[in-house]
């Protein structure tokens, strides 16, 4: 009954039906906006379950906005901050940061789990790992160290040239492909070390009980000193023994160094078909039933025969010195 004191006459004494001519919506959130723009349908409907079912809203969303807004007015609206009015104080932490900061800086690669037990089993002291970091964090110590970290795989990391389909060379020492090839036998695994050249297809190779960047700068140097002439590019895959001091060894001397692809052995077919020739034509016949210095010597009789006597298809059958030197 119109003028009888209840819910429907105090709802629109205090919210007009031109609420939304009253209060300027245009700088409200997008959600207190939804917020409001319900609200205003209910006053308008005067129905709860419709005005739910309208917006895709259950009752006690409707409810929680609407008891804001009676109470707030717009500024109910608005999303609460999550932070609790009443913060808890870190106490242990700030009594023990000193403490932490100490260990960080003497220990740096320590984590908050070494600090955490290195505290409790030398001082006593019981502090959980996550107050360490947090600790730690607020000083700037995690950062640091991770820059450190990175600027020190930076400083590791190597810049490789690559190539996909292969070097072109047009003389001697042009491009001068590398390869590693293992040779397991009898519970052991020899190394051989094989070089081509590309364009004469002259060849060397040597065998080693190691595999690492400082044989494989060493093969170097013996293969362009039993060459003869200036090598200017090196072609080689992605393997470990291709860097650091190798590939250390190339920039200091101006060689320039190029790696193939992963996944890509066709870029290296010239020294893979050397290397698959030397199985065929020396260790499938010869064996590997000998001492390191015996292979070698059987090896390099075999280059020699590779390189100076054999006719070679690939090359019109001439022989890789008569490209290389003249001959």
């Amino acid at each position: 009954m119109k003028g009888k004191v209840g819910t429907a006459t105090y709802l629109t004494k205090l919210f007009p039906k031109t609420i939304k001519n009253i209060i300027d919506t245009s700088k409200l959130p997008k959600e207190a906006k939804v917020r409001f723009n319900f609200i205003s349908y209910y006053l308008k409907h005067k129905n709860i379950s419709k005005t739910c079912r309208h917006f895709g809203i259950s009752r006690r969303t409707f409810y929680k906005w609407f008891e804001r807004f009676k109470r707030f007015g717009i500024d109910g609206l608005y999303n609460r901050p999550k932070t609790p009015n009443n913060k808890r104080k870190p106490e242990i932490r700030n009594k023990y940061k000193h403490e932490i900061i100490a260990i960080r800086q003497k220990y740096p690669t320590w984590s908050k789990e070494k600090i955490a037990s290195y505290l409790h089993q030398e001082k006593g002291i019981k502090i959980s790992p996550s107050t360490i970091y947090r600790v730690l964090k607020e000083a700037n110590l995690i950062e640091r160290y991770k820059a450190k970290k990175e600027e020190e795989r930076g400083r590791k990391k190597t810049v490789k040239k690559r190539t996909k389909k292969g070097l072109k060379a047009s003389f001697p020492g042009e491009v001068v492909q590398i390869d590693v090839k293992h040779l397991p036998w009898k519970g052991k695994t020899y190394y051989q070390f094989t070089a081509i050249d590309k364009y004469s297809r002259l060849s060397y190779a040597k065998l080693y009980k190691t595999k690492s960047s400082n044989k494989a700068k060493e093969f170097f140097m013996e293969m362009e000193k039993y060459f003869g002439f200036e090598i200017k590019k090196v072609q080689t895959d992605n393997g470990s023994e291709f860097l650091g001091e190798f590939n250390k060894y190339l920039n200091e001397i101006g060689v320039e160094h190029y790696y193939s692809y992963p996944r890509s052995p066709k870029t290296n077919a010239n020294v893979e078909r050397v290397i698959r020739t030397i199985e065929e034509e020396l260790w499938f016949i010869e064996g590997l039933d000998f001492y390191i210095e015996e292979l070698n010597k059987k090896l390099m009789r075999y280059i020699r025969i590779y390189n100076f006597i054999r006719p070679h298809h690939a090359l019109g059958y001439k022989r890789p010195a008569d490209l290389a030197y003249g001959m």
